[in-house]
């Protein structure tokens, strides 16, 4: 097992060279009772919302943030001093969703209401809006301006803005609760509560495949597009034909809160409330790592050489190296549960948000 850094007592974690060991027992780890406040080691904090902060994202080069909260109000702010560039005025319900374009000259936010606008980032002015059914998802395509939202009717809408032509992919009744583009930037793969997966191609608004899992809250996409995998039943998909390549839960954890490929690996990582984590080799189905922390994992987000940046119900950020197992950072400050999480283009910095109405910026220590 590899050894921790100092402040990582409350993470114990198994390295598995080759089969798993069914006898090895991961032990219940206490966290740290001290309940003092925590160190803040946030180079940036902002305090601007009053109410819980749902969702960020940061500038390609990392210079400025945008969070979004359940106060109806979403900044862009400076990540070097947290001074605002501009206010997002204008949403009647909670801020849940909030992305940069391609080329970040654009800026979405979109509200539980189905309120979307879109923000010149240079201009520091609105161009577009659309209201409509309530928002599940919202994200830009990754290589033009089209603008993709999933609603709780369970259209899916496909804008070009700002010119606002639309074409919308059908519903079969159920809401749409997640939503990611291919790589090769034609196709949609898209996620329902009613459990049902579709492939949809996006010149013809027409679906390709369609898969029935038992919910489908998330899906994460591999580099490459050839692998899907779902939450909360973390079953594997093969995008090409929607067929089942496996399921990856371990015994006793029956779904997952949060899951990202580290595609460069050939790996998995997977967590669940209950404080599992698991890092799977994709090949074999089999895990490489096992972790028990004592708090939930509420977030996963790929960093630069093999880093995954852990978001907890505690608060605390966890980075760990998915190649070795071991822990790498930890950062602290926030009081409560992470609800978002973005890493900088150049693995350098780190934006969260949490239900303690803050956000921060984090600064790695670390340049392997």
């Amino acid at each position: 097992m590899d050894e921790f850094t100092e402040n990582a007592e409350d993470v114990e974690v198994i390295y598995l060279d080759e089969e798993i060991d069914e006898s090895v027992e991961l032990q219940e780890v206490e966290y740290n009772n001290d309940q003092s406040e925590p160190v803040d080691v946030a180079k940036v904090t902002f305090t601007k919302h009053s109410k819980s902060v749902f969702c960020c994202d940061l500038s390609r080069d990392g210079q400025i943030a945008v969070t979004g909260g359940e106060d109806d109000n979403a900044y862009v702010w400076s990540t070097t001093d947290g001074s605002v560039v501009f206010e997002c005025t204008g949403h009647k319900d909670s801020v849940t969703a909030v992305c940069f374009n391609h080329n970040d000259e654009l800026l979405a936010t979109g509200d539980m209401a189905g309120m979307l606008q879109v923000w010149s980032v240079k201009e520091k002015k609105l161009i577009w809006c659309y209201e409509g059914d309530d928002m599940e998802w919202l994200a830009w395509h990754p290589l033009t301006n089209i603008l993709l939202c999933g609603s709780h009717s369970g259209e899916v809408y496909v804008w070009q803005v700002p010119q606002g032509n639309c074409k919308v992919l059908t519903s079969h009744g159920s809401a749409c609760t997640c939503g990611q583009v291919l790589p090769d930037g034609k196709h949609l793969l898209a996620g329902y509560e009613d459990g049902y997966v579709k492939l949809w191609d996006l010149k013809a608004a027409t679906v390709k495949w369609q898969f029935t899992d038992s919910q489908v809250n998330s899906l994460e996409i591999n580099s490459d597009g050839s692998l899907c995998s779902l939450a909360p039943s973390s079953t594997l998909l093969k995008i090409n034909d929607g067929k089942v390549v496996g399921k990856l839960v371990v015994e006793g954890e029956p779904e997952i809160e949060a899951h990202v490929f580290s595609s460069e690996l050939n790996l998995l990582v997977t967590g669940s409330l209950s404080g599992q984590l698991c890092v799977w080799d994709l090949p074999r189905q089999a895990i490489r790592h096992q972790a028990k922390l004592d708090c939930g994992v509420t977030m996963l987000k790929l960093g630069l050489n093999g880093k995954v940046y852990i978001g907890t119900t505690s608060g605390v950020v966890y980075v760990c190296d998915v190649r070795t197992g071991g822990l790498v950072e930890t950062f602290t400050g926030h009081k409560v549960d992470i609800l978002s999480l973005c890493v900088s283009q150049d693995g350098l910095s780190v934006l969260t948000t949490s239900d303690d109405e803050t956000a921060k910026i984090f600064v790695s220590q670390s340049t392997t």
